[in-house]
């Protein structure tokens, strides 16, 4: 028998003794969630319900073994008795079941994205037959998948997501999504949404609701507050009869609305669930008291919330650091100094709301030799985006540099590897750029018609940038023919767009384009060579959600930058803070909240993030939570506080 009094507190106790019948348990970072979802789980156990009649979902695979184990661990339940895992993989459980019910035999095969990206490309390229022009079958594939999780058409979504496709786009992306459902359906194929859609069609079937809903005694669901509208449909209808859910998650926490994360689910938790107990887990093992008062204080501004407040179990700690900085160059070499002085660098990360946050980072922790690992996405000068227009930098130094050229005419709808590489051999004959400019004809011999006019639009983008400086000719590339290059390739085309004017602002500080150059070659080969061992992490928040580091660095918080500059525009600035909230409470001794002065892009001066003066603090001095610390000057006065 678990002695539950000696392993919890008091705030967890009471959801492990009170949790029947509909519960939210509002669980605050660093609070014990899961811990308090296992001993739950026990709890039922040792009470003798059958571990067949309770449903335990998580939102990973990682998160479910591992609550899974530990319950095995704790009780001798193995985990396949209790049914736990993904809502993915209870949908499959429950299907394969009940597939008399769907429009599926039992034996569906489940197809993987790269599976999904295969039937759709074929399904594109007969579109394209036809003369339309239409998004890559990546692009088609978030649409859809975004439609199916939020439950709202496909018209909406592209219009949210996606506005630039314009009305003809969206009316043949519809014509594609019916056609996908038809072709899997005729093949027995199901992806991973289709598991959460045809699993809640299933349970329309008031007999399979009800035999599904009166089986399952006790539900309990972790991180609900990432739930998206189809499963919280499917939710309801499993706990139906018995009623007894228990949903845990934090609404200060919600941060995945791109995903189709709704956080009206758990706001509205009472309200769909009439009765209900609401728990807090307020008790924070994590934070000193000082980093969880800056949370708290900007959290406090949301107006769609469920009331906590945080309180540490540490004693009083260091106080939280702000530092403006002149610009983004001198932000990354003060905080590398700073992991260059620190011997546990495994144990500090520099978090920021988008990647291009940290480029100069980057490029000075790779000229120093210092090791780190980025979440999030890849190293800067690995991104697809960044190589190409590297690629076209690259041609105006090396005319004959052929990896270069099929780089970028293989961005060009009509020319492929062979049109590219008759082209490129043409290329070679030339000596210089302007020879190439004069006898531009000459490429088109030997190459299809199809071919000719993207040809014809990277020889206009090398023409005009000839003259004109790295700034100019980056700025060429961007409103090029690469610009819908992006927007019909890739779901992020406006972050890859940034990641490009990041660059622009970068090379700036070189006196020209070889040296620029070689140094990005440089700092690739350090990356590469990198040893992870004692690495600092660079992580975006949303990748850093579930961590936590003795100290944090929360860098570039000026206004349009964190909070993004979108979130401005579309109103979605309370997700925003709620991912500053996520920022901040994955530190538990050291935090600094950095900002740089000046602007590059902008040309002006920066102003703070509203989430630092939300936090009590003020340009050049502080009130009561965050001070500007003197102990980490250097002793040679180099890093001064403005």
């Amino acid at each position: 028998m678990v002695d539950f009094e000696k392993k919890l507190n008091k705030e967890q106790l009471r959801v492990v003794y009170e949790g029947d019948g509909p519960c939210l348990v509002l669980s605050g970072p660093g609070s014990g969630k899961t811990r308090t979802l296992v001993y739950r789980t026990v709890y039922l156990l040792e009470k003798n319900i059958p571990a067949s009649r309770i449903l335990l979902l998580a939102f990973t695979k990682k998160a479910a073994n591992e609550m899974l184990s530990r319950i095995h661990r704790m009780s001798s339940v193995s985990g396949k008795e209790i049914c736990g895992g993904t809502f993915h993989h209870a949908g499959n459980l429950f299907l394969r079941r009940y597939a008399e019910k769907t429009e599926y035999s039992s034996n569906f095969i489940i197809i993987d994205e790269e599976d999904s990206k295969s039937i759709l490309k074929s399904i594109l390229i007969e579109q394209k037959e036809q003369g339309a022009e239409m998004p890559k079958p990546q692009v088609v594939q978030k649409i859809i998948s975004l439609s199916t999780n939020s439950m709202k058409s496909i018209g909406d979504v592209v219009n949210k997501y996606f506005p630039y496709f314009g009305a003809e786009i969206t009316e043949k992306i519809k014509q594609i999504a019916d056609q996908y459902r038809t072709r899997k359906k005729s093949n027995n194929l199901m992806d991973y949404d289709d598991l959460l859609l045809n699993w809640n069609n299933m349970l329309f079937d008031s007999d399979v609701r009800r035999e599904i809903s009166k089986n399952f005694l006790y539900i309990l669901i972790d991180e609900y507050q990432d739930t998206n509208p189809l499963q919280n449909e499917i939710i309801k209808k499993v706990s139906e009869i018995n009623k007894n859910i228990l949903a845990v998650g934090d609404d200060a926490q919600s941060i995945y609305s791109f995903r189709a994360a709704d956080i009206g689910n758990i706001l509205n938790f009472s309200k769909n669930y009439p009765g209900s107990k609401i728990f807090k887990l307020e008790t924070n093992y994590r934070s000193v008291p000082e980093i969880l008062s800056v949370a708290n204080a900007v959290i406090a501004n949301n107006s769609q919330k469920l009331d906590k407040e945080l309180k540490s179990v540490k004693e009083k700690g260091r106080m939280p650091t702000v530092i403006p900085f002149s610009n983004p160059l001198e932000q990354a070499k003060f905080i590398a100094d700073y992991i260059e002085r620190e011997k546990e660098r495994n144990d500090i990360a520099v978090l920021f709301r988008a990647h291009f946050q940290c480029v100069e980072l980057e490029i000075e922790l790779a000229k120093r030799g210092m090791p780190y690992l980025l979440r999030g996405g890849v190293r800067f000068f690995e991104q697809h985006h960044i190589k190409d227009i590297v690629a076209y930098l690259r041609i105006f130094l090396n005319l004959h540099d052929e990896a270069s050229w099929k780089r970028i005419l293989l961005r060009q709808d009509g020319i492929g590897e062979i049109n590219a590489g008759k082209i490129i051999n043409n290329v070679c004959r030339k000596e210089t750029l302007e020879n190439l400019f004069e006898e531009k004809g000459d490429l088109h011999k030997n190459t299809s018609s199809s071919s000719k006019k993207g040809l014809d639009e990277v020889l206009l983008l090398l023409e005009e940038g000839y003259q004109k400086n790295v700034q100019e000719k980056i700025d060429l590339f961007l409103k090029s023919f690469y610009a819908r290059y992006l927007d019909f390739s890739f779901e992020n085309s406006q972050e890859r767009k940034n990641d490009i004017r990041k660059l622009k602002e970068i090379s700036k500080k070189y006196h020209t384009l070889e040296e620029m150059l070689i140094e990005f070659s440089l700092s690739e080969e350090f990356q590469k060579d990198g040893q992870k061992k004692n690495a600092v992490v660079l992580s975006t928040v949303h990748q850093a959600k579930g961590l936590e580091w003795k100290t944090v660095f929360i860098i570039s918080l000026k206004e349009g930058g964190f909070p993004h500059i979108k979130s401005l525009e579309e109103d979605s600035l309370e997700e925003e803070r709620r991912l500053f909230y996520v920022a901040v409470t994955r530190c538990k001794e050291n935090l600094f909240l950095t900002y740089p002065l000046y602007d590059y892009r902008e040309k002006e001066l920066s102003e703070p993030s509203r989430f630092l003066r939300e936090a009590r603090v003020v340009n050049g001095g502080v009130e009561e939570e965050v001070i500007y610390n003197d102990e980490i000057n250097q002793e040679d006065g180099e890093w001064e506080m403005y």
